[in-house]
């Protein structure tokens, strides 16, 4: 395994630990159980374990959710060729991590995530920020989709994109929260919201009417 792979292998190792328990109780000997290393080779790839917990969030949590990540595609054939593509990145991110935690009965990821993000605003105030930088650029891509499916009358001229994006993106966090509950994040009803406020902003149908 080269230093790349050890690396990465060590990063997942700790997420599996910092995802599933707060910080303060995942110890060094944990994380050396769980990533089969040595304490020297987890400081020599890490530093300390606070240094560790912050650069596995800014993987994970960071680089990993800007969305030009999650959304493979470049292009889109329409504003509901990019929804459908944005709740398969959803979807996607939902499927790796449980590949990391496949040892687990029950796959919660989403409460998990709110969890971890959460530690991350109180350890890291820099990691939260560009967490916000994230959902700020989100909310720029939803803009440009709403205002390129005017342009080409998918949706009607009169939407407020701005209000309409957000209300895209609060679906997003809403079912996520809802979901957070029970048994993780529904993508089939993520999809299902969303495809329905899209409905809501098609131009309406004028009747023919005879004179």
């Amino acid at each position: 395994m080269n230093k790349n792979n050890r690396k990465e292998h060590l990063y997942k190792a700790a997420f599996r630990l910092f995802l599933t328990k707060q910080y303060d109780s995942v110890s060094i000997s944990d994380i050396e159980k769980e990533a089969n290393m040595t304490r020297g080779a987890i400081t020599y790839y890490a530093g300390s374990k606070l240094n560790l917990f912050h650069e596995v969030l800014k993987y994970y949590l960071v680089d990993k959710q800007d969305l030009k990540y999650k959304i493979t595609s470049p292009t889109f054939k329409s504003l509901l060729d990019f929804i459908n593509k944005y709740v398969d990145g959803c979807q996607r991110t939902m499927t790796n991590i449980c590949g990391i935690l496949s040892e687990m009965p029950v796959c919660n990821v989403s409460r998990y995530y709110i969890s971890l993000i959460l530690e991350m605003s109180s350890y890291f105030p820099d990691l939260h920020e560009n967490y916000l930088e994230n959902r700020n650029k989100e909310l720029g891509i939803w803009i440009s989709q709403l205002n390129r499916a005017i342009e080409t009358k998918e949706i009607r001229n009169d939407v407020d994109v701005v209000s309409v994006a957000r209300h895209f993106i609060c679906i997003f966090y809403g079912q996520s929260y809802l979901d957070s509950l029970s048994m993780g994040l529904n993508t089939v009803e993520l999809r299902s919201q969303m495809t329905n406020l899209y409905k809501l902003l098609k131009p309406q149908k004028e009747d023919n009417v005879q004179t």
